[in-house]
């Protein structure tokens, strides 16, 4: 019987392992994500109306967003940020 029980749970840790992950905290989170979460998503997922909204940053290019932080409305909010976070900021939001 011991045999049977051994063999039965290495075949249930077998699956458990094998198992796909099921969250986002499997994922990386990437550098754009992770500047937008912290600078920027306060404002653009909050409603209001000065800001215009997650969905409408999706359907610019990433060269709009990136002049709006760089020369635009943005350019107080952006400050400190590298150009290379400016541009995963970009590409998250664009999915580019």
């Amino acid at each position: 019987m011991r045999l049977r029980s051994t063999w039965g749970g290495a075949a249930l840790m077998a699956l458990t392992l094998a198992a796909p992950g099921t969250g986002a905290a499997d994922a990386p989170v990437s550098r754009g994500e992770e500047v937008y979460a912290a600078r920027c998503k306060e404002c653009h997922e909050s409603g209001d109306d000065r800001a215009p909204q997650r969905d409408a940053l999706a359907r610019k290019t990433p060269a709009e967003i990136i002049a709006a932080m760089t020369g635009g409305p943005m350019t107080p909010m952006a400050e400190g940020l590298t150009p290379e976070d400016k541009q995963a900021v970009a590409d998250y939001l664009t999915g580019h």
